[in-house]
Order: C-alpha cells, then sequence, then structure tokens
C-alpha cells in the first residue's frame, strides 16, 4: 500500500538532520525540524520549514523521547518520520511506534532492526537471503 507524504519530521539535529532536510525539500516536502530547549536557533532548525521544541536540554530529555517525537509529527502534520542516523535508526521500538500511530518510519522495518542487533540472528538472515558469509560464527 503506497501512502502520500507531504510533511516530513527529521528526528534528528546537526549536518544529519540538514542533509536530510535539503533531499526532502528538493523533493518538494515540508520539512519539520525538532529542537531541545537550547537548539531552537540551531542550523538544523532554522532550515527547517517548521519547527517543533521538545523542551529538555539533553538529548535524553529531548530528541531521544519517543512519545514527544510522535507528538511533534502529529501536531506538525507530518506523514512520516526519519530518524537520521545512530540511536533512533537503530531502535525498534521507535519504528513500532511510528508505525503504531499510523506515520511512516523511513527506515528498515522494526523486524530488520531486531533480527540486525543479533549477530547470530542477522547471519542466519544474510544465509537466507544468499548473502556471501565469512565462515567461522555458527
Amino acid at each position: 500500500m503506497s501512502r502520500h507524504i507531504d510533511t516530513l519530521l527529521v528526528a534528528n539535529r546537526g549536518e544529519i538532520a540538514c542533509r536530510v532536510m535539503r533531499t526532502a525539500k528538493a523533493l518538494g516536502l515540508t520539512t519539520v525540524a525538532v529542537h531541545s530547549a537550547i537548539d531552537a536557533e540551531a542550523r538544523h532548525a532554522r532550515e527547517a520549514d517548521i519547527r517543533v521544541d521538545l523542551g529538555g536540554a539533553k538529548p535524553a530529555d529531548s530528541y531521544l523521547l519517543v512519545d514527544k517525537l510522535i507528538e511533534a509529527a502529529k501536531a506538525s502534520g507530518a506523514q512520516a518520520i526519519h530518524p537520521g542516523y545512530g540511536f533512533l535508526s537503530e531502535n525498534a521500538g521507535f519504528a513500532r511506534a511510528c508505525d503504531a500511530a499510523g506515520l511512516i518510519f523511513l527506515g528498515p522495518p522494526a523486524s530488520a532492526i531486531d533480527a540486525m542487533g543479533s549477530k547470530s540472528a542477522a547471519k542466519a538472515l544474510m544465509e537466507t537471503a544468499g548473502v556471501p558469509l565469512v565462515p567461522g560464527y555458527h
């Protein structure tokens, strides 16, 4: 099933967020930046079409709070969330939360994140897919 996206929330900051937003804008999308209380004038926030203040000063009190990110997406009208790179892109719970909220998670499905978190599961998955593997882990 294909769903329409016209607004994208970027759940990251810094250069990564700027790059994702530049690409999104080139595709004609409205961009949403989230920011902590101290990042309100950071470059990624300034370059976005819409800014959402998550509060807090530390990432653990702002950028990494899944509930706040979901609320920000809904409040801004975003249909999709790009997690950037790093913690949220590897967080299966975040991918599931996006899906449960009716948002598109622009990253691997939660099942793939779960599988890649386990070396043995990842190796078995790659073997099934026919990817050449270095012998020795089984």
